[in-house]
Parts: C-alpha cells; structure tokens; sequence
C-alpha cells in the first residue's frame, strides 16, 4: 500500500475525471443555456447598463443630424461563492471498494449542476413576487416605467391567462407591442414557450398541431405556423404559471457569469493517515436587466 502522504493524492485524478465527465453530462442537458448568456468574468461585479432609443433616421440634406440615447438603469451582478465536499476513508481504499468511492464524485457534479439549473429557473419561478431590478419592479410586473426619466409611463408584461392557443395568441400580440423609452417599437419576437412538466402537453399540442385543436373544420393553426420552441423545465415550482420568450433578445438580458467555473480538488487540510476530502468549488452571479424578452402569466 502507498504511504500516507500517496494514497489520497493518487485518487485526486481519477475522482476528477469522474466528476466532470457526470458534470459536463448534466450541463449538457440543462435549460438554461437555451435562455441565458453564459460569460466569464474576471471582476468581483460586473454590471449592465441600458440604453434609450434613438429616432428615426432623417433624410440626409448636406448635414447628419446627430442624436444621442438617454441612459437606462444599472444592473449590478455580484458573484456569489458555492462550495461543497466529500471524504473518502482510507479503509475503503485498502479493502478496494471503489464502486462506493466513485460515486461520491458523481453525487458532488450532481449537486453542483442541480445547483446552477435551480437558481437560474428562480429567475422565473420568483418572476411575480420576488428579486426586484433596476427599475423597481419584479421581472413580471404591471407596471414597468418606460425609462428612469418618464416613471410616469408604464408597460406590463404580466397577465393571469392558462396556457392555451388563444392566450398564446394574445400574449405575442402584446409583446409585439412594447416600445423603448421614446415609445418606437423594439421588435420583438416570441419564440419561446417556457413551462413546468405539467404544461408539456398542452404545450406541445398548441405549438406542433398542425390544426386548430378547438375546431372541428380542419382550420390551420396559426400558432403552429410560429413555429415556437417549448423550453419544459423540471425546475419551475408552480405547475400553472408560464412565459412566452423572445430567445435572442434573452441571450442580451438574461446574463450568467462564472467568475471561477466549477473546480475540483483535493482539500490540503484532509488527514492524509485516515481521511481524505475532496471540494467543489464556484463562484457565479445570475439575473436581468431588462424585462422585455418576456412575458409572464401568474396563474391561480
């Protein structure tokens, strides 16, 4: 057997090999990386700031007409530490018992990866009633100022409509609608359904019918012709409430940054003669800066 100094560090890779090969399994599975822009950071903070509109562009007559933007409101992301560990007794390692070794590793990239899915599905499951933004308002809300310098004027992107083709309808007609700070529409495009598993089928059948499912006259459905995807996450705690996404716009609102990805090692204080301990480490920061990539409905 190896000395007391060899034995836990000669576990250290193959440990590691076995957590993020189950971590990066995971990840590849998980649902936020359709909805959030995942960038790296290399500060304590990192921070959003928005921008008003600009007009419409004027016939050119021998001199530009030069605008400028108002500024929007300043989101601060701090990052937050996560950490978690195993050990592995040294008895297990003499009597060659690495079927039960091998799954600590397992377990750890588990409870890592469950970690980040949770705190980035509470972005939404916390949409009515919880983690204010910049404006001072939750993410779903009634009453969104239009900029920090007209609070008077407001846009909701908030109902309490059940899933079905016609709220599908309607919900899109609104989120067509919302305009910047100078009232110009944005362009904005549902494409996404995001719902709990108990709205997966109703979900399904409106978005891929190829036929209105309330007539029986062989009528098209428009709503399939849209051709929205369907984001089914296991995360959602509220097996009614749903959201209907503009995909490409979230990616420029909706921000996870990793200051220091996930990591795994070996804990320099374990006591190499009887106990060895492993940790995971990372250190991320998540949320929104600007709500209008979404719709929410708060359903009773």
């Amino acid at each position: 057997m190896t000395n007391k100094e060899q034995w836990a560090e000669l576990l250290e890779p193959g440990l590691r090999s076995i957590f993020f090969t189950q971590f990066s399994a995971l990840a590849a599975e998980a649902k936020a990386p359709m909805l959030f822009n995942f960038q790296s950071s290399s500060k304590s903070s990192e921070y959003d700031l928005g921008a008003g509109g600009f007009a419409d562009w004027r016939e050119y007559k021998g001199a530009i007409e030069y605008d400028s933007n108002d500024q929007g409101y300043k989101t601060t992301y701090t990052h937050t530490q996560f950490a978690r560990g195993f050990n592995v007794e040294r008895a297990l390692v003499d009597d060659d018992l690495y079927n039960i070794i091998n799954k600590r590793p397992a377990g750890l990239a588990m409870a890592a990866a469950r970690k980040r899915e949770k705190d980035a599905a509470d972005i939404f499951n916390n949409a009515f009633d919880s983690g204010l933004g910049a404006d001072d308002q939750y993410l779903c809300d009634g009453a969104h100022p239009h900029s920090p310098a007209n609070t008077a004027s407001t846009q909701s992107n908030a109902g309490t409509s059940a899933l079905s083709r016609d709220s599908i309808i309607a919900t899109r007609k609104l989120m067509r609608a919302f305009t910047d700070d100078r009232g110009e529409l944005i362009s904005v495009m549902p494409d996404t359904l995001v719902v709990p598993p108990e709205l997966e089928e109703v979900a399904y059948v409106e978005a891929r019918t190829p036929l209105k499912t309330s007539s029986a006259d062989n009528d098209l459905s428009f709503v399939n012709s849209l051709g929205l995807k369907a984001v089914v996450w296991d995360y959602l705690t509220d097996a009614n409430n749903w959201f209907l996404v503009d995909s490409q716009m979230a990616k420029q609102h909706l921000n996870f940054f990793d200051r220091v990805p996930v990591e795994f090692a070996l804990d320099p204080t374990s006591d190499y003669n009887l106990v060895a301990k492993y940790r995971g480490y990372m250190r991320y920061s998540l949320g929104w800066s600007d709500w209008k990539w979404v719709y929410g409905h708060l359903v009773s």
